[in-house]
């Protein structure tokens, strides 16, 4: 009886010192991106920036729910009145067919020219830097 009983507790230790550092971070992250990869950091001026994000994210959220390209895209908060996206593309040319993708996309559209609105600027005001892993 003891046996089961130092065998039930030994057995429950081990398992509570395994699955002690579960809730710890990885000490290491992937690459950002890989080479040939592009990155995109666009930069948008936005006097209304809850709202601003708001828009911006359901923008983002129908790209990764419609878009037939791959790729990805995160909204970010720059500076205080600037918010802003890095998205990252397979390829120059994956890029290019996501552009091509957004400009004949009414819906996509609809949720820039919102987004827009709702930062009270227009295309022009937006900064786009574009970076290609090495």
């Amino acid at each position: 009886m003891i046996n089961r009983h130092l065998a039930l507790l030994t057995g429950l230790m081990v398992s509570s010192i395994s699955f002690a550092d579960h809730h710890k971070e990885p000490q290491t992250l992937s690459p950002v991106a890989s080479e040939g990869q592009v990155i995109v950091m666009y930069e948008v001026p936005c006097s209304n920036m809850d709202a601003g994000l708001a828009t911006l994210e359901a923008l983002i959220a129908y790209e990764a729910e419609a878009s037939p390209i791959a790729y990805s895209s995160s909204p970010v908060m720059i500076r205080e009145g600037v918010m802003g996206a890095v998205d990252l593309h397979l390829s120059a040319s994956s890029m290019e067919k996501a552009i091509a993708w957004q400009e004949g996309d009414a819906k996509w559209k609809a949720l820039q020219a919102t987004s827009l609105e709702t930062c009270n600027i227009n295309i022009n005001d937006l900064t786009a830097t574009t970076m290609v892993a090495q």
